[in-house]
């Protein structure tokens, strides 16, 4: 399945996708600021609400658009700051974005993971709001908190 996802791209490598929630301005915003560090390492961007996608993860609404993903080349799956972290790593490699590096730095000091994952499930389930004006977190990704 993975090389018939490769197959809709026609240039550069792939080593995998970047699944994001295309109908979060805060998410395609971010997105659009790092876009070319991850296409240059080989990372597709792709819309969690894809058909190709529901159908790979096979998530409910609310846990699909949760957390973005990387799924990678080999096929596995990654979410929240776990999919940060890989992504910051992988660019660590070729890229070397300073952001990139920082990221994977403190995720290796000790609690960096911890504070990571609870900073991201915080951002994540307020991702909708603008101004300070926002109503109860109702997504999965919050419950978890």
């Amino acid at each position: 399945m993975i090389s018939e996802l490769s197959d809709r791209y026609d240039t550069g490598r792939i080593e995998g996708w970047v699944l994001y929630d295309a109908g979060c301005s805060f998410c395609t915003g971010l997105l659009g600021k790092v876009e070319g560090s991850l296409r240059a390492a080989g990372f597709r961007p792709e819309a969690l609400q894809a058909a190709w996608v529901r159908e790979r993860l096979k998530l409910p609404e609310d846990m699909l658009l949760a957390e973005m993903r990387v799924l990678t080349r080999e096929g596995r799956v990654l979410g929240g700051a776990d999919a940060v972290v890989y992504l910051a790593g992988e660019l660590v490699k070729g890229v070397h974005p300073w952001w990139a590096c920082l990221l994977w730095l403190a995720s290796k000091i000790p609690f960096g993971m911890p504070l990571m994952r609870s900073s991201y499930r915080w951002v994540a389930a307020r991702r909708y709001c603008r101004r300070g004006a926002c109503g109860a977190a109702t997504s999965a990704i919050a419950q978890k908190d």
